[in-house]
């Protein structure tokens, strides 16, 4: 394997991990055989120095040749970053994603908490819990939640907690931090220790924003080429948020929905049936 450095988003400049790619080429459905030869492929065309975004692109591009759906799915962070440009749809978005998981579900609640009123993003509920959460949405990898967000939402949360406590009693309260890219370090040391629950991009380890996704197949509209951002927001609008919600829909529907000629409704709603079928 010949040495290469990697320049990720953050600017940080590190050695390749190729078990790292492999792995995220293993979550998006690709066999271990194909994994392995994308991995061939990628370490063949890049330069010695090179960009995580530029792996990226190569990666998909061999994807998309080899599992269609596939490469479709490795595309899921991306297809975050398309859920802006407000955080709005993303906080509708994990809302969904814990409707999915059994909770009952409240996107923009207004609670009157112990000193003030708050506008909670999502309150999440089941038999024995209560998550109140702060949704932090970013349009860029480089874009990350520091320590002064998390101790702005934890001091929320602290004010949330004893109101929401005593609505739902019996249930264990949390506040949480949830965002779709990542949390500085002293960010996630203090959430640690005061209490508070993050979970973003690859935090925690089991429990990670993609792990959630990826293990009920929870991928958003934004996942397929041929929603472009402008639609996006009409389509939060009908609660068409997920992918399998726009698998619902009939060519006739998309064109009326998303202003798309028969040709581009037809091409679209093959590739959302197409994914949604790949769940091995």
């Amino acid at each position: 394997m010949k040495p290469v450095t990697v320049q990720k988003s953050t600017g940080d400049v590190e050695a390749f991990d190729a078990e790292k790619l492999r792995a995220s080429l293993l979550r998006s459905g690709a066999d271990p055989a194909t994994a392995d030869e994308i991995v061939r492929r990628v370490l063949r065309e890049v330069p010695p120095e090179t960009s995580t975004k530029r792996i990226y692109r190569l990666a998909r591009r061999h994807l998309n040749r080899l599992h269609h759906a596939s490469g479709l799915r490795y595309s899921l962070k991306r297809a975050l970053f398309r859920l802006g440009p407000t955080g709005y749809p993303f906080e509708r978005y994990v809302g969904e994603i814990f409707r999915n998981y059994g909770y009952s579900v409240e996107v923009g609640a207004l609670v009157e908490g112990r000193c003030v009123t708050h506008e909670v993003d999502v309150v999440a509920v089941d038999e024995t819990r209560v998550y109140a959460m702060e949704c932090k949405y970013h349009n860029t990898a480089a874009r990350t939640s520091d320590v002064k967000v998390a101790l702005y939402v934890h001091s929320r949360m602290r004010d949330l907690e004893p109101v929401l406590a005593a609505r739902h009693p019996g249930r264990a309260f949390s506040g949480w931090l949830v965002t779709n890219t990542r949390c500085t370090g002293d960010a996630v040391r203090y959430a640690e220790c005061a209490g508070l629950k993050i979970m973003g991009w690859r935090h925690p380890r089991n429990g990670s924003l993609e792990r959630m996704i990826e293990a009920k197949r929870l991928y958003p509209v934004t996942i397929v080429s041929g929603i472009q951002r402008g639609l996006v927001d009409r389509l939060v609008q009908r609660r068409i948020i997920l992918l399998r919600d726009l698998m619902e829909l009939g060519v006739t529907d998309l064109m009326a929905t998303l202003s798309l000629d028969e040709r581009k409704a037809k091409a679209l709603h093959r590739q959302v049936n197409e994914l949604c079928r790949c769940d091995d």
